[in-house]
């Protein structure tokens, strides 16, 4: 058990209890600040915490509203950068810089007839991973990636980097993943994940740090030469097989591998080598359907030579290089598969929603069709750096791009709309002609889509919930401000009922599979649903948690359920700062009913300032067992 120091017991009501503190092993620096850090990602709610919640039990949490039954007894958990080694005033820094730290609410059911049902208890703890020991011990053990895609010289980039990697060797850095950036939950573990290295595995619902975890056991299938211990941060689970997919990147050959685990761990398909990749890229998804999985080689390219030729960081978008797709079977074989690679022009893809198959009608899959957040371009706002030069230029959108008025999406006329505009896209990969069809399904900025999990890879997957982005501010780091619904499924009817009638009103060529934006606003009309969190009121992804079945055993609705999302009050801030005692709640809304008007039917409000992070996860009543049962059979046996 981690021991703490400083601990204060939190008295702001008469319902809320426990405590946090530093952790007592903690050597850096965790002196508060008086100002605002100057850079954006370590300005305002940016800004790292250090304390942890002393204790298995929590913090005792209020409620506000009435929580769903469909909560009892899970736990919301979401992961996110926490700097231990902040930087300085000066130094390089990236949003995604910073060890992992998870931030759980359990819905403990309450046997106490004078309270809720359900008592919401919050916990917190930073993931402990190798590159988290190394640092805390050490200091910063990687270059930033920052530098990597920021200002600044090649040279001294290169220099740097040699540096980090001699310093890291030296103190024998096993693995740079730091689960900071999403979770899953597979074989009974909660496993957090970055993409530059191995999982780490978590206790539910106490969330301590068990260790790094690669599924390998050494002998069913010996690990390829030269393939690092590497899992994408957005991994797919099959609803239906359970099956485990996923991909890993590295810098050298082969720049890809591909895996697919049984969900008993048994490796069915182990680090295939994914043909065609001559260039290391930046890939941060997979999409999945009942045959094949689907490869984004986004230009977003880790490429020395283009790039210090071309005067630009090493990592960094080629707008002269496709977005490159590769369809690959499930089972795929590098040795006897090939890939069918599709190009399309170059724009930029984080994440995905859902993915499924077209068939003919004696059953063949005629195409496999995407949907997922698309930009023209690496959002500019995701890497900033402190103000500087007569300008008092920090990255984003050049001067003259910010005096730009942009046309609405959907026209089909890509080059007129807002390059860093992240827009809900259908992709169709036609597997007869290999042509790449594109129509865009939503005109909110919006990125982090969820849907119903259960639902996924079904084509008649009606609804994408996405987290709306604020409109940037110069030198601000990237900010949630809102929640939006979209009924892909009647816009691809809509669209489908429009192109038989030849009435598709766009601008042509690349994009002549497009609605048209006049069009696609006015289906937005009944086909899109968003709720805004209000004035300074800031979030992240809004989580879907399914009701749990009905009594009658009739089916649920596929948004039968409740979104989760933390929201933070800017206002509590004073100069960018946390001076005071700090709230954060967990909105909980009705996916069926998101409104500008509709209120959350619950909020939990946590008396502890939680930093804006990435993704969650929900981890049901039964998981939470099944890994307190494996875990207690560890014990025994050992």
């Amino acid at each position: 058990m981690t021991a703490y120091t400083n601990g204060k017991t939190s008295k702001t009501n008469a319902s809320t209890s426990g405590s946090s503190a530093v952790p007592i092993d903690i050597r850096t620096n965790t002196k508060r600040r008086t100002k605002a850090h100057p850079h954006p990602y370590l300005a305002d709610n940016f800004y790292p915490i250090f304390e942890e919640t002393v204790g298995d039990e929590g913090i005792e949490c209020q409620v506000v509203g009435t929580l769903p039954s469909s909560l009892s007894m899970g736990q919301y958990v979401r992961t996110g950068p926490n700097s231990i080694d902040v930087p300085s005033d000066t130094a390089y820094h990236h949003w995604f810089d910073g060890a992992g730290m998870l931030h759980g609410v359990y819905f403990v059911t309450s046997e106490d007839e004078e309270h809720d049902a359900i008592q919401p208890r919050y916990i917190n703890r930073f993931v402990r991973s190798d590159v988290f020991t190394k640092t805390n011990l050490h200091g910063q053990m990687n270059l930033s990636l920052g530098q990597l895609e920021g200002p600044g010289s090649v040279i001294s980039t290169i220099v740097r980097l040699i540096w980090y990697q001699l310093k890291s060797a030296f103190y024998g850095l096993k693995t740079d993943g730091d689960g900071n950036t999403a979770l899953t939950f597979v074989q009974s573990r909660l496993l957090a994940l970055q993409e530059a290295g191995m999982p780490v595995e978590a206790t539910v619902p106490t969330l301590d740090t068990v260790g790094h975890y690669f599924f390998e056991d050494g002998k069913t299938c010996p690990k390829q030469k030269g393939v690092r211990p590497v899992v994408t941060a957005h991994p797919k689970i099959d609803p239906k097989t359970g099956e485990f997919i996923f991909f890993s990147w590295q810098s050298s050959f082969p720049h890809a591998v591909y895996s697919v685990l049984s969900p008993e761990g048994k490796k069915v398909v182990w680090e295939q080598p994914i043909a065609g990749m001559k260039k290391t890229s930046m890939m941060h998804d997979i999409a999945v359907t009942p045959s094949y999985s689907v490869i984004i080689h986004v230009p977003f390219l880790l490429d020395p030579p283009t790039n210090i030729k071309n005067g630009k960081p090493l990592i960094s978008f080629n707008k002269n290089e496709p977005t490159r797709f590769g369809i690959i079977p499930r089972y795929y074989d590098a040795k006897k598969d090939p890939v069918i690679w599709f190009e399309s022009r170059a724009s930029h893809i984080f994440h995905t929603a859902n993915a499924w198959e077209e068939t003919d009608a004696d059953g063949n899959v005629v195409a496999v069709c995407m949907t997922a957040a698309r930009a023209e371009r690496m959002v500019s706002d995701v890497i900033l750096w402190q103000k500087s030069g007569p300008d008092a230029y920090g990255g984003g959108k050049t001067k003259e791009e910010l005096k730009t008025t942009y046309g609405a999406p959907g026209s089909g006329d890509y080059s007129v709309q807002d390059p860093d505009g992240t827009y809900l896209t259908l992709y169709r990969f036609d597997l007869k002609t290999k042509e790449v069809q594109m129509t865009t399904l939503c005109s909110s900025t919006a990125e982090f889509p969820v849907i119903n999990y259960d639902r996924y890879m079904q084509p008649d997957l009606q609804y994408v919930y996405g987290a709306t982005i604020l409109e940037g501010t110069p030198g601000v780091g990237l900010k949630i401000d809102g929640i939006v619904k979209t009924d892909v499924l009647a816009i691809l009817v809509r669209k489908q009922e429009l192109e038989r009638a030849g009435q598709l009103k766009n601008a042509g060529g690349e994009g002549r599979w497009e609605l048209g934006a006049a069009t696609l606003q006015e289906i937005e009309k009944t086909a899109r649903q968003v709720h805004k969190f209000g004035p300074h009121m800031y979030g992240g992804e809004a989580l879907f948690v399914p009701n749990t079945p009905r009594a009658d055993g009739q089916p649920l609705a596929e948004d039968d359920g409740h979104l989760l999302v933390y929201v933070y009050d800017e206002r509590q801030l004073e100069e960018g700062v946390a001076k005071k005692e700090q709230w954060t709640e967990l909105w909980v809304f009705d996916a069926k009913k998101i409104g500008q008007d509709i209120e959350p039917v619950a909020k939990v409000r946590i008396p502890r300032r939680i930093p804006y992070g990435f993704h969650g996860l929900w981890v049901t009543k039964e998981q939470i067992e099944a890994n307190q049962q494996m875990r207690e059979k560890g014990r025994v046996a050992t």
